[in-house]
């Protein structure tokens, strides 16, 4: 089956949106901070990307990874540059489009079904070290839920609903976003699940038009 460029453009869209929410004003973090975060901070890990083997892919840094059978396919970095570009193109404030094609992210990871529209995505945000030492994960999806309405509408995408969870995810629990949004009429479920390791955040979104897949798809990730 040809794979839906405009669908899974959309989608990446949702990803890319919270690494623009996440990069909140000083207003926002002050006053806010984690336990120990006075005391002298640890050198930071030096960061490093996830891998594909066969039908897995992991990323030690973060500490999970996921297997998927032969009904899913990993995109290249060659199509993952594509995806990029494609979506920055459907965006119609040119603002934001900018910001999409300049954030400081990395995209580690995507994986699509053969339905063309059922997939998922791994990008990772590096929201700097004020950031990293002020907010926890909570603050950031706190964040990014109040702005992804907006972020979205200017993507062509409609949310029905958008709220903050906690999300079990490869064994431990993390903040979560749980999306309902429409694209050009047709329902799309979302569901990110935020690790934060430091100053980077690993975003884990899973997207299907089906609801009832999320909780599938959670199953495929496991602790490294």
């Amino acid at each position: 089956m040809e794979i839906s460029k405009r669908i899974l453009a959309l989608v990446l869209t949702l990803t890319m949106v919270f690494a623009l929410c996440a990069c909140t004003s000083d207003d926002d973090v002050k006053g806010k901070t984690e336990p120990m975060a006075t005391q002298t901070a640890a050198p930071e890990k030096e960061l490093e990307l996830g891998s594909v083997s066969g039908g897995k892919y992991e990323n030690t840094y973060f500490g999970f990874g996921c297997e998927l059978d032969d009904q899913w396919t990993y995109a290249s970095e060659e199509e993952l540059l594509s995806m990029v570009h494609a979506t920055a193109d459907l965006v119609d404030d040119e603002n934001f489009k900018d910001e999409l094609l300049n954030a400081d992210m990395f995209y580690d990871m995507m994986a699509y079904f053969y339905d063309g529209a059922t997939n998922i995505n791994v990008i990772v945000q590096n929201i700097g070290a004020a950031y990293g030492a002020l907010l926890d994960e909570d603050a950031i999806a706190e964040q990014t839920v109040k702005a992804i309405p907006e972020q979205l509408a200017a993507a062509s995408m409609d949310v029905q609903s958008c709220e903050q969870v906690v999300v079990e995810f490869a064994g431990a629990d993390h903040a979560g976003i749980l999306i309902h949004s429409t694209i050009n009429g047709s329902d799309m479920y979302q569901l990110q699940a935020l690790v934060k390791v430091g100053k980077y955040v690993a975003v884990v979104t899973m997207s299907s038009p089906l609801e009832e897949n999320i909780d599938a798809m959670l199953g495929f990730f496991y602790a490294v």
